[in-house]
């Protein structure tokens, strides 16, 4: 058995695109996992190719999100990176693009209390005016 390390990216982000999301979602619930066990857990939501399912593999692992480990001459991976780290990243980056960073106005937004007076400045934080005019 042989076991490979992965390469780290450059700024070490935990952010993901939906469809490497979807993956490590499979190789979450169940690991050490195949290309083409993910390629069949995930095909209800996707139907991709295999090679499709691989290179995303083979991205992940070299991101860092993958530890993957040669068996005869079958590649199995496992997650380097827990479901809870990359949850809290996108929260965390969420709170950050939309609330200005404070998890105070964040909470408020999601317990939506009907007091008027909170309820306008939660609105102006996450009205698409306030957005920043280089983003248009």
């Amino acid at each position: 058995m042989k076991t490979e390390k992965s390469v780290r990216n450059r700024n070490n982000s935990l952010g993901l695109t939906p469809l490497e999301l979807d993956v490590m979602k499979a190789i979450w619930r169940h690991f050490p996992i195949t290309v083409k066990d993910v390629q069949i857990a995930i095909h209800d939501s996707r139907v991709l190719a295999y090679t499709t399912v691989m290179t995303i593999m083979h991205r992940l692992f070299l991101k860092g999100f993958l530890r993957r480990s040669l068996h005869s001459r079958t590649h199995f991976y496992e997650p380097a990176v827990e479901f809870a780290d990359v949850r809290d990243a996108a929260v965390n980056g969420m709170i950050d693009h939309f609330f200005q960073g404070s998890r105070q106005k964040f909470l408020e937004f999601l317990s939506d209390s009907g007091d008027d007076n909170g309820l306008e400045e939660i609105r102006e934080v996450s009205s698409p005016t306030s957005l920043d005019e280089i983003l248009l």
